[in-house]
């Protein structure tokens, strides 16, 4: 056999060359976090355009993507809070992470420099459970000296949906708020925040709601943040620094964090020690069913993050987000790969158009 049959070959069981994908497949359905939305649209094009697979994502929110996918309604969920093992195994689901992502509070203040601000845990804390009510305020006039304060009333504009990004927030307030955060309840990524709050629904009304209002704070994730020109506030980490929410600031805290150093199990990533570290950093993750109901869909699924992973960097350039570290991404597809079907035969994640529609699929 020639060396470039040789490399065709292997090219076409890595499911890196067109032709492999001879049928007109039908299109993967997935739904979930909004954090993650915008990385994952961007890798929805790359892999349509090589493949010819449409995927159609629905950024409903983290609960209603945990709440599909157990409910086999799509091919994969997206979530930003983890399932935990208990709840995973009661729907035959498997958990892996993605991308790495901030939480940041962004604000509209008319004369102020974006991140300029800065909020201390304690002053964050009584602005979002509506203790201080203007942006003049003693407590952050004494955080920033040098700054122009408006003096503007302080309007939070919340989610009003099941959000993952919430309820990374509100961890962060919980743990490093004290008592006073105790006054914010939270639950399946909804929070009763006290006082008149704007609620709004998804991360593209909150980056808009926010962006044209003076006087405005709310949170989001990173990526928004650059996208959508917002200003994101400093704050002061685990060992007092001042940080900014950068890519270097959330792989310090992938670091000092330990993120699945030893395992795929999921890790906060809330106020970690490490000198350069943002304080509210997350992963988000993909479900996908143990015994799909179509193993043809279930390969077509993962290989679709399989060449999303194959991207390295360029997966999240731009994006606001941080890869995972190479050895995660390779220890993922490792478990890709594992997928049986009920006879024990492999669900084909490399040629997944060689998969057969009805094998039904098993555990990992």
């Amino acid at each position: 056999m020639t060396r470039n049959r040789l490399v065709a070959l292997a090219m076409c069981c890595l499911g890196l060359s067109t032709p492999c994908l001879r049928a007109e497949p039908a299109a993967i359905e997935g739904a979930g976090a909004t954090f993650p939305a915008r990385v994952y649209e961007q890798w929805i094009e790359t892999f349509t355009a090589k493949t010819g697979i449409a995927i159609n994502y629905a950024p409903v929110g983290s609960s209603n993507g945990r709440k599909r996918i157990a409910a086999n309604q799509v091919d994969f969920g997206a979530t930003d809070v983890p399932m935990d093992e208990e709840t995973l195994e009661q729907h035959q689901l498997f958990q892996f992470p993605t991308l790495v992502g901030g939480v940041v509070p962004v604000v509209n203040l008319p004369g102020v420099q974006p991140g300029a601000l800065r909020l201390s845990n304690e002053v964050l804390t009584a602005i979002f459970t509506g203790t201080e009510t203007r942006w003049d305020a003693p407590a952050i006039r004494a955080l920033n000296p040098t700054l122009n304060l408006p003096g503007l009333s302080i309007q939070r504009v919340v989610r009003k949906d099941g959000s993952g990004t919430t309820e990374v927030f509100l961890s962060y307030l919980h743990a490093v708020g004290g008592e006073a955060a105790q006054r914010i309840q939270g639950k399946g990524g909804h929070a009763q925040w006290p006082g008149s709050t704007w609620a709004v629904k998804g991360s593209g009304e909150q980056a808009a709601a926010v962006k044209s209002t003076p006087g405005a704070i709310g949170y989001i994730s990173s990526d928004y943040v650059a996208r959508n020109g917002l200003s994101g506030v400093q704050l002061r980490n685990r060992r007092g620094h001042w940080v900014q929410p950068s890519l270097a600031s959330f792989r310090a805290a992938i670091l000092g964090g330990g993120l699945f150093k030893d395992s795929l199990q999921a890790k906060a990533l809330i106020n970690v020690d490490g000198t350069a570290a943002w304080p509210i950093v997350t992963a988000t993750y993909i479900l996908v069913p143990r015994q799909p109901k179509s193993v043809t869909q279930a390969a077509r699924t993962l290989n679709f993050f399989y060449q999303s992973f194959l991207l390295g960097d360029k997966a999240v350039a731009g994006s606001g987000f941080a890869p995972l570290p190479s050895a995660i991404q390779a220890k993922i597809v490792a478990e890709l790969t594992t997928f049986r079907t009920a006879s024990g035969e492999p669900i084909r994640v490399f040629d997944p158009q060689s998969s057969h529609q009805s094998s039904p699929a098993s555990g990992l």
